[in-house]
């Protein structure tokens, strides 16, 4: 290879990861509720995601293709990584079916999509329109970055040193698997690997055993697409690498053994007509025993799911942004919504889930800040979208509790626990705004913060997280003894929001701090004082045992509204 091979490389690379990026965060931005709750019903079991993986994989013609796809979803939080897994399996399928399928390339045509996303964005006329123009885009970036990571290496692939290596492999199994593998990860196409096996194979250069053994590896080795894919992604979306790399490992290694006993090899020549070691039809041979190979493995491994996603979670733990859920309920089980009390109770504790992510978000906020990190904080819209979500699943399940139950005591408690729930939602709102001024307002201005306006920020944000960890505590059995505790953490905050805001202007006034930074710190203090008051809410309610004397039409009406619009 020479230093333009190597250049178009990296390059290539550069452009894969870039549209990887655009494609995850546009898709999470313009389709992520709505498309998961697609996604959710038609993947919803394991063998409805291998049906998925298997149509769209035969469609494109490339696993790696619907796997990147799938990497995109997860890390937007779009899908889980439980969906994740049967569309996985069933796009290994799927790439070995294109005789029963008209297909196409999706590389040969990746500048239409490139051409089509920023005509888009030269002509868009709403922010929805430029969200599709950048999926668009990026969906096109990465099949070009990937059009030239293999073009760089197309020499290799017309090799006859490889094919030497190759053929001289191939009579030893573990061997095979190997150079099968790297050579597929070098060339980035394992349809380009099992071509020249069938090349090798044809011309008498290699056995029909040791071109069996080649496949395997090959198709462990298209797996590093996915690998370069989460290169920079979530924890999640490495374990989707991971368990596309799993499914291909065990498969290789079970098939290899039954190849070694000879199993699998007779079976294949039984099935298919000509006889492979008499040198006839070895490369139908060779395509049905690819084929079988993937469907096989699929039908053993699709019953062990679970587990592959358990071994993934174990090898791959899971980030501080995982720590909760995507929004997706925890708690609300329809099933109970007989027993409005708990129901409630079910209620209680998914607002707790809620709490919990405000929490996660002020913290990843602050620690950004603090630690001068932007990767730190990339994963806030995702946590203040699940925030989003679970407020509009909980009013939903009260409204449907609401519309069951008989018992006044409950109707009379719901408008509270409406009530409760906008709040620690508009809480949420208030944590991204306090996450828009450390990280964006206060790094844009040239002048670097002092340090007394640090220690200002600090201290409030302590406060503030104290106060978030006493109601997580007191929601989980209305606890009266964090009562007291919240109410007087809350005057304390506001005196010390009064003292410091006072202290900043006289300080901007005598000249003594950078004016722009003061007024981002006043910006700060103010939201972490509103956040306070958002959690007292919290507890005044509970401590009326969420019964107000509040007409339920005005609280009804709003809830019912954002559930109308959304």
């Amino acid at each position: 290879m020479t230093f333009i091979d190597v250049l178009n490389l990296v390059g290539g690379l550069a452009l894969f990861l870039y549209g990887i990026s655009m494609l995850s965060d546009n898709l999470q931005a313009v389709a992520g509720k709505k498309m998961r709750q697609i996604l959710k019903r038609i993947t919803g079991t394991p063998f409805k995601g291998l049906l998925v993986g298997l149509g769209v994989t035969a469609i494109i013609q490339s696993s790696s293709a619907t796997t990147v796809m799938l990497i995109g979803m997860v890390n937007a939080g779009i899908m889980s990584l439980q969906q994740a897994v049967g569309v996985i399996i069933g796009a290994n399928i799927g790439t070995t079916v294109t005789a029963q399928l008209i297909a196409f390339n999706i590389g040969d045509i990746a500048y239409f999509f490139v051409i089509l996303g920023v005509f888009g964005l030269f002509f868009k006329k709403s922010r929805k329109m430029e969200y599709w123009s950048l999926i668009i885009l990026g969906f096109g970036l990465l099949f070009v970055g990937l059009n030239v990571m293999s073009n760089s290496v197309i020499d290799l692939k017309n090799s006859l040193f490889a094919r030497n290596i190759l053929a001289q492999a191939a009579d030893y199994p573990l061997l095979a698997i190997l150079a099968g593998m790297i050579f597929t990860m070098i060339v980035q196409s394992s349809s380009a690997a099992v071509g020249i096996i069938l090349v090798l194979a044809n011309t008498n250069l290699i056995s029909f055993d040791g071109a069996l053994y080649l496949v395997y590896g090959s198709n462990i080795g298209t797996t590093i697409t996915a690998w370069l894919a989460v290169l920079t992604s979530s924890s999640t979306s490495k374990r989707v690498a991971l368990i596309h790399t799993l499914f291909n490992v065990f498969g290789s290694v079970f098939f290899a053994i039954l190849t070694y006993l000879g199993y699998f090899n007779r079976f294949i020549n039984l099935i298919t007509p000509g006889n492979v070691y008499a040198h006839q039809n070895v490369a139908r041979h060779i395509a049905n025993a690819h084929t079988f190979f993937n469907v096989f493995n699929a039908l053993i491994l699709l019953p062990f799911s679970g587990l592959l996603v358990k071994i993934a979670q174990k090898i791959i733990p899971q980030g501080p942004e995982e720590t909760i859920s995507m929004g997706e309920p925890k708690f609300l089980d329809y099933h109970l919504i007989d027993d409005s009390y708990l129901a409630i109770e079910q209620c209680l504790k998914e607002m707790r889930e809620m709490l919990r992510l405000v929490r996660l978000e002020l913290r990843t906020s602050y620690e950004a800040f603090k630690d001068k990190n932007y990767k730190k904080q990339e994963s806030i819209h995702r946590i203040e979208s699940a925030i989003d979500n679970l407020q509009k699943e909980i009013t939903r399940y009260l409204v449907a509790v609401n519309e069951r139950t008989n018992s006044e005591v409950i109707i009379q408690k719901i408008p509270a626990l409406l009530h409760t729930v906008n709040d620690i939602e508009k809480a949420g709102d208030l944590t991204e705004e306090a996450n828009r001024i450390l990280n964006q307002e206060i790094p844009s201005h040239n002048n670097n913060i002092s340090d007394d306006l640090k220690k200002m920020i600090g201290d409030l944000y302590r406060k503030v997280m104290e106060m978030l960890e006493y109601c997580i505590e007191y929601l989980e059995e209305l606890k009266p003894v964090y009562i007291f505790k919240i109410i007087e953490l809350e005057g304390r905050i506001n005196e010390t929001h009064n003292s410091l805001r006072e202290h900043i202007m006289n300080c901007i006034q005598s000249g003594e701090c950078d004016a722009i930074n003061g007024l981002h710190t006043i910006d700060f203090i103010d939201t972490m004082e509103r956040i306070a008051d958002k959690l007292k809410n919290l507890v005044k309610a509970g401590s009326h045992d969420f019964t107000y004397n509040i007409h339920n039409d005005e609280l009804w009406e709003i809830n019912k509204g954002e559930l109308d619009d959304d």
